[in-house]
């Protein structure tokens, strides 16, 4: 039977923010059906890039103990926590190749939007609905201020300078974008107009500029007048989208990887 995305080394799927709970909705069942061996990275949602980037490494060198080595696919903060982990905690000999997938290298205009422009009293409320709905899904100490913090442009350049791409890792970046503001749904349709007033392109939070890293980035074009959100990327909403498969997508990453030998 063939298995174009059985790969070398298996997959780590590191999720972003906000989010834990059938993060990648249809994604890994469709990956697995044609060979994958897929995992899930687990750490908690909401935290500090350091913090969440500890917890990934972990998860990785337990995986590398049996594998060697593993293939990041992460998406939104989860490409800034794979970032940490592998150049700060000692994580590139067990990482072959990083895919980041909108994810805010240079920041994140909405993240200096609410901590520079919400009222505090404002922020603390948001911040304690928010910890305490992650606890409930899981997250043992969730911190909304400390990971929005770490997605302000002045944290991620400042951390760029600490996390320079590791020798002999791969590193790839993919991004997507909305063409209107309600491509996006709830609270990406109120974002989109901010960031694109800032930075241009977006996909309702991230920039496409913020998103370029690494040694390949691949723009997804959205077909028609729809566009491919922050959330459609990583099939959030388990929305069929004209002109994008998203299922497809993945499943063409993992069959380069196959190919490149990973």
């Amino acid at each position: 039977m063939e298995q174009p995305c059985r790969t070398k080394y298996p997959i780590l799927l590191v999720h972003g923010v906000f989010y834990r709970k059938d993060y990648w909705g249809r994604i890994p069942e469709a990956l697995r059906k044609k060979g994958a061996v897929v995992h899930h990275s687990g750490h908690q949602a909401t935290a500090a890039v350091a913090d969440s980037g500890a917890e990934l490494a972990r998860r990785i060198r337990e995986l590398a103990e049996e594998a060697g080595k593993v293939n990041l696919l992460a998406h939104s903060k989860g490409g800034l926590d794979s970032r940490w982990a592998i150049s700060c905690l000692g994580m590139a000999p067990y990482v072959a190749f990083l895919t980041t997938i909108n994810t805010p290298h240079r920041g994140c205009i909405f993240a200096e939007y609410l901590l520079g422009k919400v009222p505090q009293a404002a922020r603390l409320k948001i911040a304690a609905a928010y910890n305490a709905t992650m606890k409930k899904v899981g997250d043992t100490n969730p911190d909304f201020l400390a990971a929005v913090t770490d997605l302000t442009e002045s944290a991620c350049l400042r951390r760029n300078e600490a996390t320079p791409d590791a020798p002999g890792v791969v590193y790839e970046s993919v991004m997507s974008y909305c063409k209107k503001a309600q491509h996006g749904k709830f609270p990406l349709n109120m974002t989109y107009p901010i960031v694109k007033h800032f930075d241009g392109l977006n996909d309702g939070l991230v920039s496409v500029e913020s998103a370029k890293w690494g040694e390949r980035f691949t723009l997804l074009e959205p077909q028609g007048k729809r566009g491919i959100s922050h959330g459609d990327v990583v099939d959030l909403n388990r929305e069929n989208i004209r002109g994008f498969d998203v299922r497809e997508f993945y499943v063409k990453l993992a069959t380069d990887l196959k190919r490149r030998g990973y």
